[in-house]
C-alpha cells in the first residue's frame, strides 16, 4: 500500500534539485508517493495550510529539506515522521548553538561570539589572527570569510552591520580541504574529503572536487557522539584536519546527499527514507 509522503522545499518547482530527486526514486521504491511542497508557495490560515490552492492533508513521512521560518514547522507537524524534527533544525541551524557539540575524537577551535564592530584588537586577542568570521544561519559557504588584517574587518563590518557573528581560529593545516560525513541516526553512511580548486572553502556547493575519504574508528565515534548529544536523525557533519587529528567545523541539519552519493557511491538517499520507517529494508 502506497504511503503519501512531503518533501518541503523553499519552492515547489524544485523536482530536479538532486536530493529531492533522489529522496522521489528511493522513496518509490518503499512505497512512498513523495510531494515536494514549498514554504514560499504555502498559506498557514491558522487553521489550514494551502499550497497554491491546495489544502494539505496528514502524510505518513516527511522530509524537512527548508531551514527557515515558521511555516515550515506547520509543514512538518503534517508528518506522522518527520525528518529532522522542527525542534532539532530550530536548535542546531544557528551555528553559535554548535560550539557545545563534543567528542574525545576531535578538538573544536576556539571561538567567540560577538557583533560586528567588536574592536578587532579583542577578536585577535581570542582566537588569533588570520581568523574566520561566520554569520550564523549561512549555507554553502555564505557568510564565511577569512580576515587577515583590519581593512578586511572594517568591509566585513560594513556589509554586515550589528550582525551577530561566530569567529573562529583558523586551522591552517586544514586549508581549502575538509571532511564531510553524513550520519543517519549516528551511523556514518558515507564520507568524503572535499578539496577547493581555489580558496579557503571547500563547499561541494562552490565547485570544490570531491573523494571517498576511509571511515575510521574515529570517524565513526564523533558521528554517535554528535547524535546523541543532538538526536538528529540526519546530518552533515564537517570536520578540519588539525595539526592532531580532526577539529570540529560544523553541522548541517539539512544535508545534501549530491556530492556524497558521487563520491562515495552510497546510497544516502536510501538510508533518509528508510527512516520513514515504511519498507522492511535495514
Amino acid at each position: 500500500m502506497n504511503a503519501k509522503g512531503y518533501i518541503i522545499e523553499k519552492y515547489n518547482n524544485m523536482n530536479n534539485a538532486y536530493t529531492s530527486r533522489r529522496y522521489i526514486e528511493e522513496g518509490t521504491k518503499k512505497g512512498i508517493n513523495f510531494e515536494i511542497i514549498g514554504a514560499y508557495d504555502t498559506i498557514d490560515t491558522g487553521d489550514r495550510l494551502i499550497n497554491r490552492g491546495k489544502v494539505l492533508e496528514k502524510a505518513a513521512f516527511v522530509i524537512n529539506r527548508h531551514k527557515y521560518g515558521n511555516i515550515k514547522d506547520k509543514l512538518a507537524a503534517l508528518g506522522e515522521v518527520s525528518v529532522n524534527s522542527v525542534e532539532v533544525i530550530n536548535e542546531y541551524v544557528d551555528k553559535s548553538r554548535q560550539r557545545g557539540l563534543v567528542s574525545p575524537c576531535m578538538t573544536a577551535p576556539l571561538s567567540l561570539l560577538a557583533y560586528s564592530g567588536t574592536p578587532f584588537e579583542r577578536i585577535e586577542a581570542a582566537v588569533g589572527l588570520p581568523f574566520i568570521a561566520k554569520g550564523l544561519c549561512g549555507s554553502q559557504g555564505n557568510m564565511v570569510y577569512l580576515i587577515e588584517n583590519t581593512a578586511q574587518y572594517s568591509e566585513l563590518c560594513q556589509k554586515y552591520k550589528d550582525t551577530e557573528l561566530l569567529f573562529q581560529e583558523y586551522i591552517s593545516t586544514s586549508c581549502g580541504r575538509d571532511v564531510r560525513m553524513l550520519s543517519v541516526r549516528g551511523e556514518v553512511t558515507g564520507c568524503m574529503q572535499r578539496t577547493a580548486k581555489s580558496g579557503f572553502k571547500a563547499n561541494f556547493a562552490l565547485g570544490a572536487d570531491v573523494c571517498g575519504y576511509p571511515v575510521d574508528n574515529d570517524i565513526k565515534r564523533i558521528a554517535a557522539d554528535i547524535y546523541e548529544q543532538t538526536k538528529a536523525d540526519v546530518l552533515g557533519i564537517d570536520l578540519l584536519f588539525g595539526k592532531d587529528g580532526y577539529v570540529f567545523c560544523e553541522i548541517n541539519v539539512t544535508p545534501g546527499i549530491e556530492g556524497i552519493e558521487k563520491a562515495t557511491g552510497c546510497n544516502a538517499a536510501a538510508a533518509v527514507t528508510a527512516l520513514g520507517g515504511l519498507c522492511n529494508e535495514h
